[in-house]
């Protein structure tokens, strides 16, 4: 049966970077998906005519992945990075202030401060990229309106992802993340190299709980509104960090895995660019 990578593109999680690596490796076999209306309005129909069309494509990006089981004749190997979800709202700020765009969201981190831009984020029927997103974002393919809040049966929907075979990262431990989907990867395209060099670079990198005191510092009494708008998505993080950890547990020699993978990257020049 054909394999075919499929990488749900969530946007401002690392997903370029990871993208980058799949193209350095599967060169012309990999396809960087920005066809949007179609995957969005037809799904996994659109999906399946696509990949029939390319039969030469292995590994497929698109920040619309649909749910891919229902594929017929072709088996996905689904892979995600997410972030933690408090890190990701200043992320999603600083890019959307400096993205050359007309999206509302672009238009309001341009006329907002930070604080004012989250709080407009936690509107009802403004889009919810900082409410709840990759678990809405995870649970099989869902379409969520905007106004209607994510709940248990998302999150429950979302955290199968862990049981089905999908390959979920983290952008907070992206080398070691990188190391346990290249070896999984590794079991169906032997010899696959995924090492990087880290695309997209915003603000220097600080500690998880630093960067958490700064929002919190910033945005004052909207933290909390932030925190509860991300309870699911909160939930859903620790349960990925969980994962990670007993495949790394798993792993034999993982730390001489771990040290190999990073070599590859710094003679990319990755040590000076990292994620």
């Amino acid at each position: 049966m054909r394999l075919v990578i499929t990488h749900g593109h969530i946007f401002k999680n690392a997903g370029t970077t990871f993208d980058w690596a799949l193209r350095r490796y599967f060169g012309d076999a990999f396809c960087d998906h920005r066809d949007d209306m179609p995957m969005r309005r037809r799904g996994v129909e659109y999906l399946q005519e696509f990949l029939e069309e390319n039969p030469g494509i292995q590994a497929l990006s698109s920040h619309h992945m649909c749910d891919t089981s229902s594929l017929e004749g072709i088996k996905s190997l689904p892979v995600f990075f997410l972030r933690h979800p408090l890190l990701r709202v200043l992320s999603v700020y600083s890019f959307e202030r400096k993205q050359r765009s007309e999206t509302p969201g672009a238009k309001a981190a341009k006329k907002y401060s930070f604080k004012d831009y989250v709080q407009w984020r936690m509107e009802p029927e403004v889009g919810r990229t900082i409410r709840d997103y990759q678990v809405a974002y995870l649970a099989s393919g869902k379409k969520i309106p905007n106004a209607r809040n994510v709940n248990l049966n998302h999150l429950s929907s979302a955290a199968k992802r862990f049981e089905d075979g999908s390959l979920v990262g983290l952008v907070e431990d992206f080398d070691r993340s990188m190391t346990v989907i290249e070896q999984e990867l590794g079991k169906h395209f032997p010899n696959i190299d995924l090492s990087y060099l880290r695309q997209n670079t915003g603000r220097a990198v600080k500690s998880e709980q630093r960067n958490i005191n700064y929002i919190a510092n910033e945005l004052g009494e909207v933290f909390d509104l932030l925190v509860e708008n991300n309870s699911f998505d909160l939930a859903l993080y620790r349960m990925a960090k969980e994962s990670l950890e007993k495949k790394v547990a798993k792993a034999d020699n993982f730390d001489a895995l771990l040290a190999d993978y990073r070599s590859r990257c710094e003679a990319l020049g990755g040590d000076k660019k990292r994620a």
